[in-house]
C-alpha cells in the first residue's frame, strides 16, 4: 500500500475529529421555538424519500428542534461533510501525483554507504488546487481550499528538504568495484521511515498553523476545520511513511584506486546518484 490513501479512512477519521467539537450552530435570528437545553437532535435525519439507514451523525448541534433551525443544521452538516470528502480526495490525488516524479537528489556514494541528500518534487499546492474533486471551486469554498494546499505544500516542503539518507548500506557491491567506475546499480530499497526527516514538520498543530496563517479573510469554524484535516492527513502520512519503499536509486561514481594487476578491486570514492523518481512504487 505505498500510495497515501486518505479517502477511505481519511473522510471519516477527518469527520470524526470535527463532530467532537461539538459545535452548537446559532439560531435563526427571531426563531425561539425549541430553543431549551437538550432539544437537539443527534443525527441528521434522511429528505423525505431516502430510506432511515441513510442517517448520519451530525457535524454540528442545531440550536433547537425548530424547523428553521434543523434546515440550518442539515444546510451546515451537508456544506462541511462535502468539502471534508472533496478535500480529502483532492490530497490524496495531489500527493500521489508528487509522487510520481519525486525523487532524492545530492545524495553522496561512499563505498557501500549512501550519505545525505533532500527529497525533491513538484509543488504540492497546484497538484491539490487542480485535482478534480476542488478545482471548480469559487469564493470561500476555494479560499479554504487554497489554504489547506499551501499550508501541507509549506510543511511537506520542510519535511521534503530535511530528508537525509543516514549513511545505509544501499549498494553493497560498490565495496569492491573490479574497474575504474562504477555502473548505475540500484539501491536496496528501504522504507522511507528509515531515511532521517523532520516529522514535526507535519505535525498537527503545525499544520493546522500553517493552513490558519494562509487563510484570506474568515470562514466559519475554519479554525476547527483546519484541525480536523491537519490530524487526519498526520495518520494517513504516518502509515505512508512505514509503507513506502524508496528504491530505484541509481548510484554511480569512480573507483580510484582500481589499478590492475596490482589492485584489481576497489571501493567506489565520492559516488553520487542519478535522478530519478524514488518513491513512485
Amino acid at each position: 500500500m505505498p500510495a497515501l490513501v486518505f479517502v477511505l479512512a481519511g473522510q471519516t477519521s477527518v469527520k470524526e475529529r470535527f463532530r467532537l467539537f461539538n459545535i452548537k450552530l446559532r439560531p435563526i435570528e427571531g426563531n425561539n421555538a425549541g430553543a431549551e437545553r437538550g432539544m437537539v437532535p443527534g443525527v441528521v435525519s434522511s429528505p423525505p424519500g431516502r430510506s432511515p439507514q441513510t442517517a448520519q451523525p451530525v457535524l454540528f448541534l442545531a440550536a433547537s428542534n425548530s424547523a428553521a433551525d434543523l434546515a440550518q443544521q442539515r444546510s451546515m452538516h451537508e456544506l462541511y461533510s462535502a468539502m471534508f470528502q472533496q478535500l480529502t480526495a483532492a490530497i490524496e490525488f495531489g500527493f500521489n501525483l508528487y509522487r510520481q516524479s519525486a525523487g532524492l537528489v545530492d545524495v553522496v556514494v561512499k563505498g557501500p554507504q549512501a550519505f545525505g541528500g533532500r527529497l525533491q518534487g513538484p509543488d504540492l499546492d497546484r497538484l491539490i488546487i487542480t485535482a478534480p474533486t476542488v478545482i471548480s471551486w469559487f469564493g470561500p469554498k476555494a479560499t479554504m481550499r487554497d489554504a489547506v494546499a499551501k499550508g501541507l505544500h509549506q510543511q511537506w516542503s520542510k519535511l521534503a528538504g530535511s530528508v537525509r539518507v543516514p549513511g545505509l548500506p544501499w549498494f553493497p557491491i560498490f565495496a569492491a568495484i573490479p574497474g575504474p567506475t562504477a555502473p548505475p546499480t540500484p539501491n536496496v530499497p528501504t522504507p522511507f521511515m528509515q531515511l532521517t526527516h523532520d516529522a514535526g514538520a507535519t505535525a498537527p498543530p503545525v499544520l493546522k498553523a500553517a493552513m490558519r496563517s494562509i487563510l484570506k479573510g474568515k470562514f466559519e469554524y475554519s479554525d476547527e476545520f483546519f484541525e480536523s484535516l491537519a490530524g487526519g492527513f498526520d495518520s494517513a502520512l504516518r502509515v505512508w511513511k512505514r509503507t513506502q519503499m524508496v528504491k530505484g536509486v541509481l548510484g554511480v561514481g569512480g573507483v580510484p584506486n582500481f589499478a590492475p594487476p596490482y589492485v584489481p578491486v576497489g571501493p567506489v570514492v565520492a559516488g553520487n546518484i542519478l535522478p530519478g523518481s524514488h518513491i513512485n512504487s
